[in-house]
């Protein structure tokens, strides 16, 4: 028999979940990043975050996830949406 006879359909659903994951990821590094672009005060940075906010739909999600009862979504969006207070270190 050949090697690639035995290969099983599972791995295909665990493919499907990774990327998801990084999918994931990668949403909420880009959501903090902007955050942390807007909390730098210099005018490029902060429209580039604002730029950011609006493609991945932020500030609509989080209205979305209030609206929905989804509070600790919407919490964690925010939180993420904030970013890290950079002006505050320099």
């Amino acid at each position: 028999m050949c090697d690639h006879c035995h290969e099983s359909k599972p791995r295909r659903k665990v493919g499907i979940f990774r990327t998801l994951m990084h999918l994931l990821l990668l949403y909420a590094l880009l959501v903090f990043g902007a955050g942390t672009l807007i909390h730098t005060g210099h005018p490029v940075a902060v429209e580039l975050g604002r730029l950011i906010h609006t493609v991945t739909f932020v500030e609509p999600g989080i209205y979305w996830a209030e609206s929905s009862g989804l509070d600790p979504l919407a919490d964690g969006l925010r939180l993420l949406a904030h970013g890290v207070d950079v002006a505050r270190f320099v």
